[in-house]
């Protein structure tokens, strides 16, 4: 141990040796994905790119993560997926400009969670609709068809108002995705659950609260 001069140096106690390794284990796991994304990641996005969000997670069940990054260029919003090839992320998906909600708007943010059980992530994109008075969610999962050309599916959208994220669940035995929106003197509120049934989400389940 090296003093660095100062005569009041109180060398370290084994209880902050053990905090300080836990906090470099922590750090080391974490910076790794940072010093990769940086270099192959802004590389070959556009110059202007300002990122909004990025998530790590399994999208195709190989057991390995893929990156996906939210992002805005020039005028629009885009999502690109990438994957770790020797090393570095790849290019693997792109939405293609195509990520905007039905009405135009660009995604606020992403998320990616495995929403019905089946061992891989799905992403979930959130839109401030209603003149920001609701916010709408659709759900992506990757289509198995042809894992070497990458499609991802709407595989269920709805919105909560006021803007709120939907609840991710159960509901029996089935995985669950509700939405909720508010009663208010332009119309009724419901509590809405969708279940998936191996094969898609359905609603299974709609409660009404009737317009004050």
């Amino acid at each position: 141990m090296i003093n660095n001069g100062n005569t009041d140096f109180d060398p370290i106690q084994p209880g902050k040796t053990m905090i300080i390794f836990l906090l470099v284990a922590f750090l080391s796991s974490i910076l790794p994905a940072a010093s990769l994304a940086n270099p192959d990641v802004y590389g070959v996005l556009p110059a202007d790119t300002r990122i909004l969000q990025y998530s790590l997670a399994d999208f195709d069940g190989d057991a390995r993560e893929e990156l996906a990054v939210l992002y805005t260029t020039a005028d629009e919003t885009r999502l690109t997926l990438f994957r770790e090839d020797s090393g570095h992320w790849s290019r693997w998906w792109d939405d293609n400009g195509a990520i905007n909600s039905q009405d135009g708007n660009a995604p606020r943010s992403l998320e990616t969670v495995d929403t019905n059980g089946d061992g891989r992530a799905e992403m979930l994109t959130y839109y401030l609709t209603e003149k920001n008075t609701a916010m709408a969610a659709r759900i992506l999962a990757l289509d198995d068809q042809d894992p070497a050309n990458p499609v991802f599916n709407v595989i269920l959208e709805d919105m909560t108002a006021p803007p709120g994220y939907p609840l991710l669940g159960t509901e029996g035995q089935a995985f669950s995705v509700t939405f909720m929106r508010m009663a208010s003197e332009k119309g009724n509120g419901y509590r809405r659950v969708y279940c998936w049934n191996g094969e898609k989400f359905e609603k299974c389940k709609e409660i009404v609260w009737e317009k004050p």
